[in-house]
């Protein structure tokens, strides 16, 4: 199991919290999709694990902006419109950063191996 180490000051020295960090469960029924989440720190941390040949995230938007990275694995992000129809894509690989402006229809689909992305927002 994953732990959450939280890190803090106390009397002009650090210490260290150990926690047990969330498990991964699937994601709002969407079958090859696994997420987890951590609220910390004025932060909210959401990590997305996602299978080869996992269904396609439908378009949706959020209201707040979110940054994310892809830790591994490769896809396409798709870009959207109000009545959460495609308008373009782009490949999305390890190492890329994505920020999604508030309000902006995106969708996701998965490549043929494992993909880790990690997105953050504040709390």
């Amino acid at each position: 199991m994953s732990k959450h180490l939280i890190m803090f000051e106390h009397q002009g020295a650090s210490g260290i919290e150990t926690t047990d960090a969330p498990e991964f469960t699937s994601h709002e029924n969407m079958p090859g999709w696994k997420a987890r989440a951590v609220e910390d720190a004025g932060i909210f941390m959401f990590q997305f694990e996602i299978e080869p040949g996992a269904v396609e995230y439908p378009i949706h938007t959020s209201d707040e902006a979110w940054l994310a990275f892809v830790a591994s694995g490769h896809g396409t992000l798709y870009a959207g419109d109000a009545e959460e129809n495609r308008t373009e894509g782009v490949r999305y690989q390890a190492g890329d950063f994505i920020t999604f402006k508030p309000n902006t229809p995106h969708g996701w689909l998965n490549g043929n191996e494992k993909s880790l992305i990690l997105i953050v927002k504040p709390a």
